[in-house]
């Protein structure tokens, strides 16, 4: 009950958590200027007077002049008065020209004034991780561009990594900013250019650059470490397909984000306009969408039905056929929110699948789940960042949350192998119990067979007995009888039957290693009780007393034979708990290895006796605890018999 209440409480406040992470920068967002008091530009004018571009960059959102099929800038004898004012970030098919929605192709100008802006530093102008090809001037000089713009839609290259040039403002009160665009897909600055500090910019990128490769690095290193766990876990059978598959398509997602593009596009994309990869942007998007519902079903044990499959599958087909095939110009203005929005359908569909399924989640199968939950941040963040919903660069936000995904799948693949290997070391553990059972109950009968035949000469060999005892007693030979009597009882004589517990498997144990230490010379003690009302399994008492016994007969074997050697166990039941105590004598050497006791004997289970006995008795509600000094070491364990189960 308690669990179920903890695994509810944990996916209520993954949801919770997963919401606040993708709209919180939207939130920013939208209040920003009341946030920071920057100004907004207005019919294509911007005053900057309390801006002071030393302390941080400034977002260049507004209206700014709109000049469709000009470059006004590089063919300034073209320059008319603009054709509308435009809202930046937007795209322009939204707007109408002549009363015609503009196309999603083409090129076009923007034009801004910038008033009172002092600033003594080089500065410089982009807009961050832009689809389309940009050139930007400020004052006539260029400060950055991207691709190659053009009026001819075939010559247009796009590319998401802009090219930065320093510009000195002059001491004119009014500057000019202008921004020539070319796009065959995304109609217009859907993004937010940025103006700042020239150098402290190319420090930020450069830093940027580096921290994206060293999360690349640690991405590849981790689906290396993923592949290796994952063969081990399919070779015990743990997982199957899915997990590898989805690795892979992260990584592809990942180098096809923005400004990681423009380092593969040469080497890996045949040299592809950044433009003309959105179709595998979307489907690699689609396919991490739909991979979920597989991955969640491996690692959470929840069940997905055929039809579920089916149905998801052809959903985002469907999705995917309308981004392809619909006309960009309605795409751009109607579905370029809708359609992204709708992909998290699935999102909502598993959470309502795992919340009620909560309860037959497998071990880790919730930290699995709240670890996909870093898919869909991901995913979500940059497809608002994307969209130029999020002025705050986000561009690193996507791989980090990937990133975090493959670690904690990691950590997942590493507590289960670490459970299997704990699983093999306990098998192996009673299978050799299980062994030494074996032989202690054969030298059990074995002893009690030679008693009995014995006891069969005897019976056979009574008769002669009595025929000689007669006739002596007849003869009056006394002399002979007395002599005859002395050596007729050294030969009957059999060793004593010990019976050192009433419970037939302890007895069959504790007689085994009874007799080990008669043989080696160990004084033994047994005062071991059993109650009737304790219900703890033949098999975990043999571990339990198996394992406590043998490491006290080997401890006492390492001793000189001079010194003192002895080995006492005792099993009582006081105060509604049941205790046991296994007091020995040892050399005063210990081998500890955080916090644990380690087994100096040969074999592959060593060390593992101890934590055997204490996992066993925390199962059954007790506790254990060893004292010890330089000559005598002591393991005691107690267990509430009303908690046994």
């Amino acid at each position: 009950m308690k669990k179920n209440k903890r695994r509810k409480l944990m996916l209520i406040g993954g949801l919770v958590l997963t919401i606040i992470v993708i709209f919180l920068p939207i939130v920013y967002t939208l209040g920003y200027h009341n946030f920071t008091g920057t100004p907004v530009a207005t019919n294509g004018r911007m005053d900057l007077s309390t801006v002071r571009l030393g302390d941080r960059k400034t977002y260049m959102d507004g209206q700014w002049e709109f000049y469709w099929n000009q470059f006004i800038e590089s063919e300034p004898e073209q320059l008319t008065k603009p054709d509308f004012i435009i809202e930046v970030p937007s795209e322009w098919s939204s707007y109408q020209l002549q009363g015609t929605n503009l196309p999603a192709k083409g090129y076009a100008s923007y034009k801004l004034s910038l008033a009172k802006l002092a600033y003594d530093d080089e500065v410089t102008l982009f807009i961050p991780d832009f689809s389309g090809a940009y050139r930007i001037f400020v004052d006539g000089q260029l400060t950055a561009e991207s691709g190659i713009i053009s009026k001819d839609n075939q010559k247009i290259f796009t590319v998401p990594k802009a090219i930065l040039y320093p510009v000195l403002l002059s001491e004119a009160p009014t500057h000019e900013v202008i921004i020539e665009v070319a796009t065959t897909r995304f109609s217009g600055i859907y993004m937010t250019p940025i103006l700042g500090d020239y150098k402290q910019i190319i420090r930020e990128n450069s830093f940027r650059n580096s921290i994206r490769f060293i999360l690349f690095g640690i991405v590849l290193f981790s689906f290396v470490v993923l592949i290796s766990m994952y063969l081990l876990s399919v070779r015990n059978k743990v997982n199957s397909f899915w997990m590898p598959v989805m690795i892979l398509f992260i990584i592809i997602r990942i180098m096809i984000t923005t400004e990681f593009y423009s380092f593969w596009q040469p080497i890996l994309f045949f040299n592809l306009p950044y433009e003309s990869t959105n179709e595998l942007m979307y489907l690699v998007s689609f396919v991490l969408k739909y991979l979920q519902i597989f991955l969640i079903q491996e690692q959470s044990g929840i069940v997905f039905h055929k039809k579920e499959k089916i149905v998801f599958l052809n959903f985002y087909c469907m999705l995917y056929l309308i981004y392809l095939f619909a006309p960009q110009n309605i795409y751009n203005q109607y579905l370029s929110v809708i359609v992204p929005m709708l992909t998290f359908t699935i999102d909502i569909f598993l959470f309502i699948k795992v919340y009620r399924g909560r309860d037959k989640l497998q071990k880790f199968g919730i930290v699995a789940f709240l670890g996909s939950s870093l898919i869909t941040m991901g995913l979500a963040i940059d497809s608002f960042y994307m969209n130029g919903k999020i002025y705050m660069n986000m561009s690193l936000t996507m791989m980090s949350m990937f990133l975090a995904f493959l670690l904690i799948m990691g950590l997942v693949y590493t507590m289960r192998i670490g459970d299997l290997y704990d699983d093999f070391t306990k098998s192996t553990s009673r299978l050799e119990l299980a062994k030494k059972q074996i032989s202690m109950q054969r030298e059990y009968y074995d002893t009690v067979s030679g008693q009995m035949n014995e006891m069969g000469k005897l019976k056979h060999e009574f008769d002669h007995f009595a025929e000689v005892t007669k006739r002596f007693t007849e003869e009056g030979s006394l002399n002979k009888l007395k002599e005859y009597l002395s050596e007729y009882s050294e030969k009957a004589k059999i060793d004593p039957f010990v019976e050192l517990s009433d419970h037939t498997v302890v007895n069959s144990m504790i007689r085994y290693y009874y007799l080990q230490a008669k043989e080696y010379g160990i004084i033994f003690e047994n005062k071991c009780v059993i109650d009737s009302r304790i219900t703890i399994s033949d098999s975990d008492l043999c571990i339990i007393l198996g394992n406590a016994l043998d490491n006290a007969i080997y401890a006492c074997k390492q001793l000189d034979s001079s010194k003192s050697r002895f080995v006492s166990i005792e099993a009582i039941t006081m105060e509604e708990k049941w205790l046991i105590k296994v007091t020995n004598s040892y050399n005063g050497q210990l081998v500890i290895h955080d916090g644990r006791y380690i087994s100096s004997k040969d074999g592959s289970a060593h060390g593992f006796g101890i934590r055997n006995i204490e996992q066993i008795i925390s199962a059954y509600g007790g506790i254990m605890q060893i004292e010890h000094n330089e000559k005598i070491f002591m393991l005691m364990a107690i267990v509430p018999i009303n908690k046994i189960y």
